[in-house]
């Protein structure tokens, strides 16, 4: 047996607690306060207002914005729409722009308030924030040339890394993430807090869905649980263009103007969308040097765009049964999951293979096959399920150590149990290979925030029929 790398890099969470608020760490320091602090009371008030339209002076900085009103930099012209198949006013352009300094501050300072007293944050993100390492669909300044090859080597940004720490000090609770990259939990995102909307390079029971496809089972249930009770939404790199999934930030929008309603959607993009004038919040720049600043704001270090370590096996004790559902706690007897090479796997039930529609897996049904290699390049498994190439992330691994997800996508096809005492559970040197996380050597401690519980039983249901303004591939 393999060595067991011990050592993640993501925290411990527990589902109902909170974890310890202290002083920052390793030398980081709260930024000195240019505006005066809102309360929610105060930011509720404000967002009653309603919404601002797009020739109003607020429309390209926020409705409850109250820094500096400066005209930002544009950084790239365009006279074409963002994207050629989706619908916009004729103002909207693909031009690109950039706060000034003394907005981004006050900008970011107004964020960090916000994500301070905010019950639920949700982030929602687009093919922007991985342009620069994967391309995108949409006409930008940054990417010319489309999509780019050899995607699933690509290494996370310093936005992914940026919203993985945010994600493991639960700042962030749930992320519908529409890319397919998994770029998040390569820079460290807890896998049981994202929800890969339009399907993942990376999941095999729920592949890269078409125009004509339909959602998974529990990613569109998961989704509106999420578009319903979001108090914060944060919006990056993605148009708002008409998905189905952009009723997440949409709604949270509306139920600002309620009495004693959320605080709204806050936008982190370098082009103007059609929805600015309904955001709480908008911020135009990089992503990747805005959330350095807004991290700056919480007294939190930006993380080293270093790789996560994965766990040097490939064989663990889990809390799962045969068919790949989570078992109760306290249950001593516990499945082997072997991604060895060579070793036997199938799909799980319920998986969305025939659902996604993609022509060269119409063929899998029952999804008997076998992993063929760990491979390090793509920080994946790669596996053949009946003939077809597909992978899964090497990060689902810890997932199921430490039973974070209620259905784990694979399991072997004839598994076997055993208990955390066997003697067979523990690898060189008596670490047994199931349980827990360890704390993460960029773990830092936020100053006034409280993680509030993680959503865990998600509805069921599912959407039939064609997924509005989804990119095929």
């Amino acid at each position: 047996m393999d060595s067991f790398g011990l050592g993640w890099t993501s925290l411990v969470a527990t589902a109902a607690g909170s974890l310890p608020v202290k002083a920052p760490a390793n030398g980081a320091s709260r930024a000195k306060k240019s505006l005066p602090e809102k309360s929610r009371d105060e930011v509720c008030a404000q967002l009653r207002n309603g919404f601002v339209s797009h020739d109003h002076q607020l429309f390209m900085h926020g409705r409850i914005y109250s820094g500096p009103v400066e005209a930002a930099s544009v950084l790239w012209k365009s006279d074409k729409p963002p994207r050629k198949d989706h619908n916009a006013p004729r103002w909207l352009t693909a031009t690109e722009f950039e706060d000034t300094e003394a907005v981004m501050e006050a900008k970011c300072e107004e964020l960090a308030n916000l994500l301070r007293i905010s019950k639920k944050t949700v982030l929602y993100t687009g093919a922007g924030i991985s342009a620069s390492v994967i391309g995108q669909a949409a006409l930008s300044g940054q990417n010319k040339v489309g999509w780019k090859p050899d995607k699933m080597s690509a290494n996370p940004t310093p936005t992914h890394y940026a919203l993985g720490l945010l994600g493991q000090q639960g700042i962030i609770h749930s992320w519908v993430q529409q890319n397919h990259d998994g770029l998040p939990q390569k820079a460290g995102f807890p896998q049981e807090l994202i929800n890969e909307i339009h399907g993942s390079w990376y999941d095999p029971s729920n592949p890269v869905v078409k125009y004509c496809g339909c959602l998974h089972d529990r990613s569109f249930p998961w989704m509106e649980d999420d578009a319903e009770t979001a108090d914060l939404v944060l919006v990056l790199g993605t148009s708002l263009g008409g998905l189905t999934a952009d009723q997440v930030a949409t709604n949270a929008a509306q139920r600002s103007k309620k009495p004693a309603g959320a605080l709204g959607t806050v936008c982190i993009n370098l082009q103007q969308t059609a929805l600015d004038g309904e955001m709480t919040l908008r911020l135009f720049g990089k992503s990747d040097k805005l959330l350095a600043v807004l991290l700056r704001k919480l007294g939190l270090q930006q993380p080293r765009p270093e790789p996560m370590r994965w766990p040097t096996m490939s064989r663990a004790l889990v809390p799962y049964d045969a068919d790949g559902r989570r078992l109760p706690a306290g249950c001593k007897k516990k499945m082997w999951l072997d991604f060895s090479d060579g070793q036997k796997v199938r799909l799980t039930k319920g998986h969305n293979v025939q659902g996604a529609k993609q022509p060269q897996y119409m063929h899998i049904h029952v999804g008997l096959g076998c992993v063929i290699k760990r491979d390090q390049s793509t920080c994946s498994f790669s596996l053949q399920i009946e003939g077809a190439s597909m992978r899964l992330g090497i990060w689902w691994l810890e997932a199921a150590m430490i039973g974070s997800v209620d259905v784990f996508p694979l399991v072997n096809e004839s598994p076997r149990f055993g208990q955390d005492e066997d003697e067979d559970a523990r690898p060189p040197g008596g670490a047994p290979a199931s349980g827990k996380r360890e704390a993460s050597s960029r773990e830092q401690t936020l100053p006034k925030v409280v993680n509030k519980p993680r959503k865990q039983a998600l509805p069921k249901g599912r959407v039939k029929g064609p997924v509005s303004g989804r990119p095929s591939e």
